[in-house]
């Protein structure tokens, strides 16, 4: 017979079970309306995909369920909602069909069959038992489970019950719905109940497991308070005994001074009076592990052959005769007195010099622990100092940790980029550094974390600057300052050759069969791709080489690379630096300079031109003050001296423009006070500036030419320029003792004491 047909998505109802349903779709709406003004009977049929909308595109479930709608409440939206009531299983026959603004659909009656009565009756039996169990567990007393569950009488509807009330996924639904065969049916449900019992039973255990342990924790809390109370008051100890007792054995056996093994024996017997679960105690804890830490009595021998020593520095570094020297000295000291305090020495020189690295090797030199602090960027004393210990996390100071890490009382410490320690509202770390850098006070050094004296006076601190000036003067006044200049070209080849290839080939994986590099090679490096004093840019360049041949040597194109100053320009690209002293000096008003930077000596032109205007002076190239003195300074002395040049007044009524190109970058200092005068000098008398000459140095506003610093540095730069004659200040003449001398082989230099001797050597004829 035809019936009206209510198709259900993500739903089964089973026969005896009542459901509230969301309709909202217009043909199960129609549906809904013949049913109750009409007594239609209701086919409700299930949808396999969900996800379909129209009915009519579904797959429909072979079975369906007759219905009867006892209650429908009507949205606002146009849907509503009924409560549906299934009564028996029908089998649909064919698809179903649209009519009368519906679905209906064909059914027949649905007949469960059985293949074993008896054992129906059994399994019946078995499922009813069960059930019982899963709606105890639920929280559903035994008489409430007899009212409303189905006796094992009636089989087939205890099936349906139960498959309604256990998790079941939505194609086992519709399985258990379709199935014919009652003894199947009893099967597929007992072991889909079976499961939901085991893991009702496992989650009861789990929740008893939790509350029995929060009832042992609160039980025992309660104990530990109340035997806290009776130790109080019988004055016993709180807590901590075990943790005491091995602090004060390692304090016995750290060999502190009295004064401190006193004080921290004092805290270790508190510490047994502190509950364990108090915050104090784990501050007093964690205080007594800093103390007990620190190398109070551990030292190394320092080695006493100096020739060792000499082999050691020499292995590690080339050149650097000063340094070496000087740590020579201390060993032959420390044979003579070993009690003598050790000296704090700074290397200030610019970066890649090896300043940092030569720490390390005076650290293996002397057989010595080492350990690297880095200050550069730190602003807040209590890096150096520690914080105190009230506060939470409150460390040690990093002077503390560094000698915990070094593990001795007479390390190597290098206290790195100490130029740029910086200070803010939250203080001053290079005033902390003072008492760290005194021999005569950091026997009884104090951080704020430990609060006891602790003695740095066998520390070795080397220091690490790339400029004095930026020290503050009454820290540089503690440090022994040793220079460590650029390298010449020279050096640098003797590095490269010694240290840095063999290192590059091992990193890369390459050997002598592998490649082989041509010392003109290295050298046209270090002309044309590298303007540095330090040699990190050049160890840069040289891996980018060997990275490019290792690629070549595992890609199979060569066995054996030779590497020569063209296959450099294949590698590299075309040179990055050229000279441009002869080319930019040919016209009058142009200078070449020398200047002094963080990063070593470097070339400055000083370009001046006259256009008509206002007597002024203009002056460009963010130039500090000191600088923009020295120009006016050079432009007074210009005018009070022109008629000695025969140069008319008349050539300074005009406006003047004194340029230092590179503008983007800051320049000041007084040292391009002769460069500017002779800038301007060469300009009003028409008369270039010899080629390939530079020259540095101050001028006075009487015309004296006043010494400079940096003369190694700046003449390195000088010959990395091309420049073949340098004009220096007659009082740097001494100087020339720290030029090598095959330096001083490629440079003429020049000294002299006012800016008319300077005129005279700088200026070609007209």
């Amino acid at each position: 017979m035809q019936v009206v047909a209510l198709p259900i998505r993500g739903l089964v109802i089973y026969p005896g079970m009542l459901r509230v349903l969301a309709v909202g779709r217009a043909t199960s709406l129609r549906a809904v309306d013949l049913h109750l003004e009409r007594a239609a009977d209701l086919a409700m049929v299930v949808q396999r995909d969900a996800d379909i909308e129209d009915p009519l595109q579904a797959e429909i479930a072979s079975i369906g369920v007759l219905g009867q709608i006892h209650r429908i409440t009507r949205l606002p939206d146009g849907t509503a909602r009924v409560l549906v009531e299934g009564l028996q299983r029908v089998g649909l026959k064919g698809a179903p069909s649209l009519s009368e603004g519906c679905l209906v659909v064909g059914v027949e009656q649905a007949i469960a069959t059985t293949t074993d009565p008896v054992g129906v009756g059994a399994a019946a039996r078995a499922l009813s038992k069960l059930y019982a169990e899963h709606m105890t567990g639920s929280g559903v007393s035994a008489q409430d489970h007899d009212l409303i569950a189905v006796g094992p009488s009636d089989p087939e509807h205890l099936a349906d019950q139960v498959a309604s009330l256990i998790e079941m996924s939505q194609s086992e639904r519709i399985r258990l719905l379709e199935e014919p065969n009652l003894d199947a049916r009893l099967r597929l449900v007992s072991e889909h109940l079976a499961v939901s019992v085991a893991q009702q039973k496992m989650t009861l255990e789990l929740q008893s497991l939790v509350s029995e342990a929060m009832d042992k924790s609160q039980r025992e809390y309660h104990l530990k308070e109340q035997l806290k109370v009776l130790r109080a008051e019988l004055g016993e100890a709180v807590g901590g005994q075990a943790e005491a007792d091995a602090f004060e054995e390692r304090i016995l056996g750290a060999g502190m001074p009295a004064d401190v093994e006193k004080e921290a024996m004092r805290e270790a017997t508190r510490l047994r009076h502190i509950h364990s679960d108090s915050a104090e105690y784990t501050i007093l804890r964690t205080w007594l592990e800093a103390v007990c830490e620190l190398p109070w009595s551990k030292t190394t021998d320092d080695v006493t052959d100096l020739r060792s020593a000499q082999v050691v520095l020499d292995t590690d570094h080339y050149g650097l005769d000063r340094v070496k020297e000087r740590i020579l000295e201390y060993l032959a000291v420390r044979q003579l007195q070993p009690e003598s305090k050790g000296p704090i020495l700074c290397f200030v020189g610019p970066p890649g010099v090896g300043k940092t690295s030569l720490g390390m090797s005076i650290a293996r030199a002397l057989g010595r622990q080492f350990t690297r602090i880095a200050l550069g960027g730190i602003k807040d004393e209590t890096e150096i100092r520690g914080h105190r210990r009230t506060y939470i996390g409150a460390l040690p100071g990093r002077i503390i940790r560094g000698m915990t890490r070094a593990g001795s009382r007479n390390p190597v410490v290098v206290l790195d980029e100490i130029d740029k320690v910086g200070n803010d509202f939250r203080g001053d770390p290079a005033s902390a550094l003072l008492e760290v850098l005194d021999p005569e006070q950091n026997s009884t050094f104090q951080d704020h974390y430990l609060d006891l004296p602790f003695d740095l006076s066998q520390v070795l601190f080397i220091g690490t600057a790339n400029l004095i000036d930026p020290i503050p003067a009454a820290l540089s006044d503690r440090l022994e300052i040793i220079e460590i200049p650029g390298y010449t070209e020279e050096e640098k080849m003797l590095i490269a050759k010694r240290f840095l290839l063999p290192k590059l080939a091992a990193n890369h994986g390459l050997s002598d069969a592998h490649m082989s590099v041509q010392p003109v090679a290295v050298q046209k490096v270090i002309a044309d791709y590298t303007r540095e004093a330090g040699l990190r840019e050049l160890e840069r360049q040289l891996a980018k080489v060997h990275r490019k041949i290792a690629r070549q040597v595992v890609e199979g194109r060569k066995r054996r690379v030779r590497v020569t100053p063209a296959a450099i320009r294949r590698y590299l690209g075309p040179p990055r630096y050229y000279s441009e002293v002869v080319e930019r000096v040919d016209q009058p008003g142009v200078v070449t300079g020398l200047a002094w930077t963080a990063a070593g000596g470097d070339i400055l032109f000083v370009e001046a031109i006259r256009m008509p205007g206002k007597t002024s002076l203009k002056l460009t190239g963010s130039l500090g003050d000191v600088m923009k003195e020295s120009a006016e300074a050079a432009m007074s002395w210009m005018r009070a001296h022109a008629t000695d040049y025969d140069v008319p007044a008349s050539a300074f009524s005009s406006e003047f423009h004194l340029h230092v190109p590179a503008g983007a970058i800051p320049k000041d200092g007084p040292s391009a006070g002769v460069t500017m005068a002779t800038a301007i000098a060469s300009l009003v008398m028409g008369r270039p500036v010899k080629p390939r000459l530079a020259m540095t140095g101050e001028i006075t506003l009487r015309g004296r030419v006043l010494p400079i610093g940096g003369v190694k540095e700046k003449a390195l730069a000088a010959r990395r320029a091309g420049v073949q004659t340098i004009i220096l200040p007659a009082h740097n003449e001494s100087d020339l003792e720290d030029i090598p001398s095959e330096l001083r082989k490629d440079l003429v230099f020049h000294f002299v004491n006012t800016v008319t001797e300077v005129l005279e050597l700088a200026l070609a004829e007209a």
